[in-house]
């Protein structure tokens, strides 16, 4: 008889074979860049490990009437040492925000690399104004430095158009040795 246990450690592994399998299908391999980083990995699992920890703190505050909801969305709120899974390749980025909170409130950005750069987004999907959290995007955009450390800027948007409150919050990250 399956325990969840066994189901999650099952899912996990086939995820890592079926990421290992396309990698030899494609020809491609993950290039690291940045000290610590990982190689993408198709989605975000229980497995995936904090290799950056960030502190952040909000800046601004600009209200709809769309509800924000979640932690840091008051102007001076802080909040330390959150989880992020970092990976890079030559062709991209992945940043994956607040493991703890996976799989409803972590935010998982991609995006790219330039040098030392990185700007990477995330979209809800198109249905996101029917929930009691009406989050639509994000976006975040920084910079690594050679001591294993990042600063960046991090804007997240709820509601429509019409209606969005915007929160943006500042953060800075070392790697997890």
């Amino acid at each position: 008889m399956w325990t969840r246990t066994a189901a999650v450690v099952s899912v996990s592994s086939l995820l890592l074979v079926c990421g290992c399998e396309q990698r030899l299908i494609t020809g491609t391999q993950a290039q690291p860049s940045l000290p610590g980083a990982t190689p993408l990995v198709p989605s975000p699992g229980p497995a995936t490990v904090a290799n950056w920890t960030g502190n952040a703190t909000v800046i601004s505050v600009t209200r709809g009437s769309a509800t924000a909801c979640g932690w840091g969305t008051t102007v001076g709120e802080t909040r330390l040492n959150v989880e992020w899974s970092i990976s890079a390749k030559v062709d991209g980025i992945s940043l994956d925000e607040d493991l703890r909170n996976w799989p409803t409130d972590d935010i998982l950005y991609s995006g790219h690399l330039t040098g030392q750069e990185f700007a990477a987004s995330y979209r809800s999907a198109s249905d996101y104004a029917s929930y009691v959290c009406p989050f639509r995007e994000a976006s975040v955009s920084g910079r690594f430095t050679t001591d294993s450390t990042f600063e960046a800027e991090e804007t997240l948007i709820w509601g429509a158009p019409s209606t969005e409150t915007t929160v943006r919050r500042m953060w800075m990250g070392q790697r997890v040795h």
